[in-house]
């Protein structure tokens, strides 16, 4: 399989479960409200749910790796706290400095956010030598 075509996949896969993953995220926001939680607590408990389905489902189906479950939990909570932090980063720079309206700010300290995650994960958290065989997959 060329590396382009491989590439492909994982994005497509990464794209696709980031779409479920928002929508079970919110779905647990909106549930938790209507239990009663403060809409902090929902959202914490959203992110949660979303922060461990997202490591599950990129080791499991996105990058498809058989590499270490703890070693790889610890470079996922990293990465995300990077992502995370260039999102606030450009969130700043775009409101602060570049006067943005907040909507669009958001947008792309989103796009940011799913850049560098994805990046990451894809180099820094299931890197390419621990992925499982796939040609029958």
């Amino acid at each position: 399989m060329s590396k382009w075509r491989a590439e492909r996949g994982y994005l497509g896969r990464y794209i696709g479960s980031g779409a479920v993953n928002t929508l079970i995220g919110f779905a647990v926001i909106v549930v938790a409200m209507g239990i009663g939680f403060s809409p902090i607590n929902a959202n914490v408990a959203g992110y949660t749910v979303g922060f461990i389905l997202g490591f599950v489902v990129s080791k499991k189906i996105v990058f498809r790796s058989a590499g270490n479950l703890i070693n790889e939990s610890a470079r996922y909570l990293i990465a995300f706290f990077v992502a995370f932090a260039i999102n606030l980063v450009t969130l700043y720079l775009a409101l602060e400095r570049l006067l943005m309206q907040p909507v669009l700010a958001q947008v792309c300290a989103a796009v940011t956010y799913t850049v560098t995650m994805y990046l990451l994960a894809r180099y820094f958290v299931f890197r390419s030598d621990t992925k499982v065989e796939t040609r029958n997959l």
